[in-house]
């Protein structure tokens, strides 16, 4: 599904829209701080540069963005959340 929005909703563009970020980068944006929680907690990367090398770029440029980078969230209360889900998923 990520090699798909990287080929066919990304292409060879620096961000959804093109040379700036709309809304689309928005939305698929907060998957960016999302997955790299998951990925620290389960230990498994998934937007690596070696598979998905402009899906990476882009991840990149988007948290580069002076705006975006200002309003990002604490790393440390999501991941601190993210386990919270995970550890009642793991008990259900």
């Amino acid at each position: 599904m990520l090699r798909v929005l990287q080929e066919q909703g990304l292409g060879d563009k620096k961000f959804f829209g093109g040379d700036s970020i709309n809304l689309v980068d928005i939305s698929y944006g907060l998957f960016v701080y999302w997955l790299a929680a998951i990925e620290d907690i389960v230990g498994v990367k998934v937007l690596e540069p070696s598979t998905l090398p402009r899906l990476h770029a882009w991840a990149q440029n988007f948290i580069e963005v002076p705006l975006i980078k200002e309003n990002h969230p604490d790393n440390d209360k999501l991941l601190l959340h993210m386990k919270g889900v995970r550890e009642k998923m793991m008990n259900k």
